[in-house]
């Protein structure tokens, strides 16, 4: 007989959880749509707050994975040391504001949420909630930063 294995089922995602994700990723289009189109006073203000809040869910990202993994009765230090890595990245890429062009930084958050989101999706054993979410959280930041960044390149 074949090793058949039942389908995964999948998990549905409640509102109230939908309802958070929203309105933390709140602040990436706010931000870049402020940066981009609000007034010539608010943009620095506007883009320290995308850069930032890039930071902190960056390391939030993570956290998370850090969490899901734990919970393993044999965590693999290869998915924890990535999940460190990411916290580690968000904060170097911050900090090399004033040091390098926002075009730079821009762009490093965007390569860092990519390359998290495509660790993410390559992580055995996840919530099938996971990618999901991890995907409006991926979408929303790199959407966000590349208007940034056409913004900051084009004046």
């Amino acid at each position: 007989m074949d090793d058949v294995r039942p389908a995964a089922r999948a998990e549905s995602i409640p509102v109230a959880l939908w309802g958070i994700a929203l309105v933390a990723l709140a602040p990436f289009p706010i931000s870049a749509l402020i940066f981009c189109y609000g007034p010539a006073a608010w943009g620095a203000v506007a883009l320290t707050t995308l850069l930032a809040w890039s930071a902190v869910t960056l390391a939030f990202l993570g956290g998370v994975r850090w969490g899901l993994e734990t919970r393993e009765p044999t965590p693999r230090a290869m998915r924890q040391t990535f999940s460190f890595l990411c916290a580690v990245a968000a904060v170097v890429i911050l900090l090399a504001r004033g040091r390098a062009p926002d075009t730079w930084i821009l762009g490093g958050f965007i390569v860092a949420f990519l390359i998290q989101w495509l660790f993410d999706h390559q992580t055995p054993d996840t919530p099938s909630r996971y990618p999901i979410l991890s995907t409006a959280v991926t979408g929303s930041a790199c959407v966000s930063l590349a208007l940034a960044l056409e913004k900051a390149m084009n004046g």
